[in-house]
């Protein structure tokens, strides 16, 4: 009877880390929502350029700024770049954890999975922190890589050891 339970919570535990990751996964599906206090749309570039206050939604994808362009090819998003004094990210990862960005330049690839934080770069996980004047974040891997191949820029982080109620 033990067994039949501790396998019952198991299935349980199991199901609900495949629907977490399943969820995460239709973010990509879900419609980009866009507000902005002006917006203008290029048919022949497949340009758009959003200005004042921006927000864009997906799923559980959040960003902001001063100014956005959307760059589409055959009608699908494929590259969004936001800029201002502080451009911000959110999203919850496919491990359940939410990763917050910021910079003054977030460059989002859609079609690589793949956003390039410039100038005044801030990624934070949990509590790790990593800070540096370019990060780039794959979204898919949820790996991170920081600085330049030259080593000119520093980056500077912040690794919280893991709690034991964790």
């Amino acid at each position: 009877m033990l067994n039949k339970i501790i396998f019952f919570i198991f299935f349980i535990y199991l199901s609900s880390g495949v629907s977490l990751s399943y969820s995460y996964e239709l973010d990509r599906e879900k419609p980009v929502f866009l507000e902005s206090d002006s917006a203008k749309w290029d048919e022949e570039s497949q340009k758009s350029t959003y200005r004042g206050n921006v927000v864009v939604t997906q799923g559980s994808m959040l960003l902001t700024g001063e100014l956005l362009i959307v760059t589409s090819r055959n009608n699908e998003i494929n590259r969004m770049v936001i800029t201002g004094e502080k451009a911000t990210y959110k999203q919850k990862t496919v491990s359940g954890k939410i990763i917050n960005g910021e910079a003054k330049k977030i460059q989002y690839y859609v079609d690589q999975s793949k956003i390039i934080f410039i100038n005044k770069a801030v990624l934070t996980q949990t509590n790790n922190i990593v800070k540096s004047n370019k990060i780039i974040y794959n979204t898919d891997s949820e790996n991170i890589t920081a600085g330049d191949k030259k080593g000119k820029a520093r980056v500077k982080m912040t690794l919280e050891p893991k709690k034991d109620n964790e």
